[in-house]
């Protein structure tokens, strides 16, 4: 089972997000769309974007002076928002700029502060395998209930 996560961000802050993101590429299960590196030539860019979104598990919008006057940015905060419910969406502070509107009073992470982003980072990374392993968990979990259901019909029309 593939746990998703998409990456919001303005492409002013490329280089600093690559950064982190290396991070995390390494776990298990886990896909991580990052739009300058994820989209193809000849992708019609709004349509994937929508896509991953409502596929995703995990939304991390890496928020700073110039996402916040982001066009794009602030449509993908909406759309998750209003058509992905069970998305957990996590706002990341690359300048110390506060979030607004949409994701106002999200509790975020703190790259700003030089001193916490270790273990900001480390957070980070927890609540990603973390969740990694709760969804192979509940996955796990159908997969068996639906084999013992199966054994159920199977063997209850034996009789």
């Amino acid at each position: 089972m593939t746990f998703n996560i998409f990456v919001s961000y303005s492409s002013k802050d490329i280089e600093e997000i690559k950064l982190i993101l290396d991070s995390f590429k390494n776990i298990r299960d886990t896909k991580i769309f990052f739009a300058d590196s994820s989209l193809k030539i000849g992708d019609e860019i709004s349509k994937e974007i929508e896509n991953e979104i409502r596929k995703s598990d995990l939304f991390l919008v890496f928020y700073s002076i110039n996402s916040d006057s982001s066009n794009y940015v602030q449509q993908e905060i909406g759309f998750a928002k209003n058509n992905v419910k069970s998305t957990i969406i996590i706002p990341i502070l690359l300048d110390g700029t506060k979030p607004t509107a949409f994701i106002n009073g999200i509790k975020y992470l703190d790259l700003s502060n030089k001193k916490k982003y270790n273990s900001e980072i480390k957070r980070l990374y927890d609540l990603i395998i973390s969740n990694v392993e709760k969804k192979n968990q509940n996955q796990a979990i159908t997969s068996l209930g639906l084999l013992l259901l199966a054994c159920l019909i199977f063997f209850g029309n034996k009789k």
